[in-house]
């Protein structure tokens, strides 16, 4: 459900945290989730248009200020573990509160407005695969960013705080530190 209210976007989602795994928005994967209760949260994502929130599961549970990610339910397969479910990541949002129905647990969240990019060029991450960096030049510089700190081998603590910051140069200083790769010592050799 999504209504307006002066100039912010509000939600009322089912909601799947799910643990080890941050959604961003212009990103798309597929999840095996096989927890009876975050099943229950995709049908009742179903229900509403396929929309939900995706925010990680120990995040989530810290009870603080959180931002997780609205997405569109794409695709559901079941298998005998559980089901493969296919999304796409939507914009961020802020969660207000948590709602008890007689449907299941719900969130109410509000959307948190991307802020314009002002640095030039977007980034460049060589790191990334080749079949990655054409997006760079198709996309929007927060877009990309996304892309990128879903595609970089950075920890789940990283891409929360990529997520929560709507500010894509702000991002663009965040995914560069976390995508720092230490440089190994030189060995020592005796002769």
């Amino acid at each position: 459900m999504r209504w307006r209210k002066g100039a912010s976007v509000e939600y009322t989602l089912a909601c799947l945290p799910v643990p080890h795994f941050v959604m961003l928005p212009a990103c798309t994967a597929t999840l095996h989730l096989g927890v009876p209760e975050l099943l229950r949260q995709v049908e009742l994502a179903n229900q509403g248009k396929g929309l939900a929130c995706l925010v990680e599961a120990n995040h989530y549970q810290t009870g603080q200020a959180l931002t997780g990610c609205l997405i569109q339910i794409t695709r559901v397969v079941r298998q005998g573990t559980g089901w493969n479910v296919s999304f796409r990541g939507l914009e961020r949002v802020m969660l207000l509160y948590e709602l008890q129905t007689d449907r299941g647990p719900m969130v109410y969240c509000r959307r948190k407005p991307e802020l314009p990019w002002v640095s030039g060029d977007s980034p460049t991450f060589p790191e990334l695969p080749d079949l990655i960096q054409p997006f760079r030049e198709r996309l929007g510089a927060g877009a990309w960013l996304d892309i990128a700190a879903l595609q970089l081998p950075i920890s789940t603590e990283n891409r929360q705080a990529l997520l929560a910051e709507p500010d894509p140069n702000q991002r663009a200083v965040l995914l560069r530190e976390a995508a720092r790769i230490p440089r190994t010592a030189p060995s020592c050799h005796p002769n």
